[in-house]
């Protein structure tokens, strides 16, 4: 199996557990150098994510299943709980932070359809009421904890 090198050089952003800001490719970091001649859409985007919304997501989802961030960057699957909480992690970007398939690929270091999958996973599992119970309280925990930061002038650029 080949690795792709954009993967390999986005890895080291996510892996370090410092902040997702430090690989190149960053998605955020483009958006906020692009901000002064940013299109409606752009300008949008950051407004609904400030700094560190990722980092907030990620976090919630590290604490409710127990994971490392190592764990979350690994290349394999690793263990079932691991994997679980990567496309966890993925769908809570997907959905709550309202991100492209494609820009939480990048984020990831990880191929779109990669991503497509770990909402389908998450999608099928929140029949079972205990994971719904589960998700609901990290929605919760993530919109609480991105909210002030929408509300204030730090957490726009």
């Amino acid at each position: 199996m080949q690795v792709n090198q954009r993967e390999t050089g986005n890895r080291s952003a996510i892996a370090s557990g410092v902040g997702w800001q430090a690989g190149e490719g960053s998605e955020a970091a483009n958006r906020r150098s692009r901000i002064g001649t940013a299109a409606g859409g752009d300008a949008l985007l950051l407004a609904e994510n400030p700094k560190g919304a990722e980092l907030i997501v990620l976090a919630c989802v590290m604490s409710a299943f127990g994971v490392s961030p190592r764990e979350i960057a690994g290349r394999s699957r690793g263990l079932a709980h691991v994997a679980l909480a990567r496309q966890v992690a993925m769908y809570m970007h997907h959905v709550v932070l309202r991100q492209t398939l494609t820009a939480v690929a990048r984020r990831f270091a990880r191929d779109r359809t990669t991503v497509a999958h770990a909402c389908r996973v998450v999608e099928d599992r929140r029949d079972d009421p205990a994971f719904e119970e589960c998700l609901d309280a990290i929605e919760r925990a993530i919109q609480g904890a991105i909210g002030p930061l929408r509300r204030s002038p730090r957490g726009q650029g």
